[in-house]
């Protein structure tokens, strides 16, 4: 067996088109990666936006953190006030979608951290578990989950609610719903 160590010039030519198809295919994986970076940058931003400029949003989230506790919003009368039950859904519905993003890996959990400290406040939020004790009985009435299920599935992940949560006869948590 004999190997010939001559190199014609169509060899040459071979091995640097190579190298110049190599180089041009690591800037573009650069280029789209940089690109795609950008996009879940502006993708985050957009969410986070909406929280600070969304008024209902922007409302409920003052409501939940400064809400007055000897005058709470989740009472007897919340499923029938129209405008205050819409929006309370309508902002844990998007959180509910955070959380979504999160579980499905849409979003990492450093750029989850940018909303963490909404979700747990809302979470924490006296009135948010009383309305979600509610709910979460109801539907199990019928067998299904409820609309903020995403945002629930976090709560019970950080063990935001307590043993008594789960007991639909709780004396601890008001009875606004027939369960």
């Amino acid at each position: 067996m004999i190997f010939n160590n001559e190199f014609g010039w169509s060899e040459i030519i071979s091995f640097l088109s190579f190298i110049v198809v190599l180089i041009g295919a690591i800037f573009t994986i650069y280029q789209w990666r940089k690109s795609s970076t950008l996009k879940r940058a502006d993708y985050i931003n957009d969410l986070t936006e909406k929280i600070r400029t969304d008024t209902d949003i922007r409302d409920i989230i003052y409501l939940i953190d400064y809400g007055d506790p000897c005058n709470p919003w989740y009472n007897s009368y919340f499923h029938n006030s129209g405008e205050l039950e819409r929006k309370v859904d309508k902002t844990l519905s998007y959180f509910s979608y955070i959380c979504y993003l999160k579980r499905k890996k849409i979003i990492s959990d450093d750029e989850f951290m940018f909303f963490r400290y909404e979700v747990e406040r809302i979470l924490i939020n006296r009135q948010v578990k009383e309305y979600f004790f509610n709910l979460y009985h109801f539907a199990n009435k019928f067998g299904n989950p409820f609309t903020f299920v995403y945002l629930f599935e976090y709560g019970k992940d950080m063990k935001i609610y307590e043993d008594e949560f789960y007991n639909k006869n709780s004396k601890n948590y008001h009875h606004y719903l027939n369960f």
